[in-house]
């Protein structure tokens, strides 16, 4: 069996429609993994991946340029954002490879040359790839996450903040990552141990 679908045959049911043949937004180097399942959250939803042809709790709004990936400007040129972790960590393809981009930095990191090798890659490290530890112990002490919804600490992580589920707090997905955005912009060009003072306006 194919890492594709050991690791869509742990998630659950379909969050879309099954892909249709003429669907020209989706990119080529992820309708392998579309076609095994359109969407899921999977490893007590520390991993979410988003369908395709839907605009509800799915990625197709986490995906819309005007809800926030134009405040990141040229650092998601030509990305298309297909899943995210516990934390609402993205990952991403720039139709040549899957990445791992991280919106408090906007750094983004190489992690596979396709889905095939991203889901082996999942599968062989969940911890690290996912997050599932830490959802997994906030869920025991706080109940199921909602849908739509990620782990934040209560100090970014760029700012010093752990992975400590006793520190996490449940966001909207939309806007923990609205807020990243904004955090972004006002740290990108400091010095390492620089001092801020952050506004937050989400």
């Amino acid at each position: 069996m194919s890492a594709l679908a050991r690791l869509a045959a742990a998630g659950s049911a379909p969050l879309g429609a099954p892909l249709r043949a003429d669907d020209r937004d989706i990119p080529e180097i992820l309708r392998p993994l579309a076609r095994v399942k359109n969407g899921f959250y999977a490893f007590e939803s520390a991993l979410h991946v988003y369908p395709w042809g839907e605009t509800g709790e799915g990625g197709a709004s986490l995906r819309d340029r005007e809800l926030w990936r134009r405040e990141y400007g040229d650092e998601v040129a030509g990305l298309t954002f297909f899943a995210e972790d516990a934390f609402g960590f993205q990952f991403a393809t720039d139709g040549e490879a899957i990445l791992f981009f991280d919106p408090e930095t906007a750094e983004r990191e190489h992690m596979a040359a396709d889905v095939e090798e991203w889901a082996a890659a999942v599968l062989d490290d969940v911890a690290t790839h996912t997050g599932f530890p830490v959802m997994h112990e906030w869920q025991a002490r706080n109940g199921t996450i909602s849908p739509g919804h990620r782990l934040a600490p209560a100090i970014p992580f760029v700012l010093g903040g752990g992975y400590d589920a006793r520190e996490m707090r449940m966001a909207e997905s939309i806007h923990l990552m609205r807020f990243r955005a904004d955090l972004y912009r006002q740290i990108k060009g400091l010095p390492d141990g620089a001092r801020i003072r952050l506004r937050v306006e989400w």
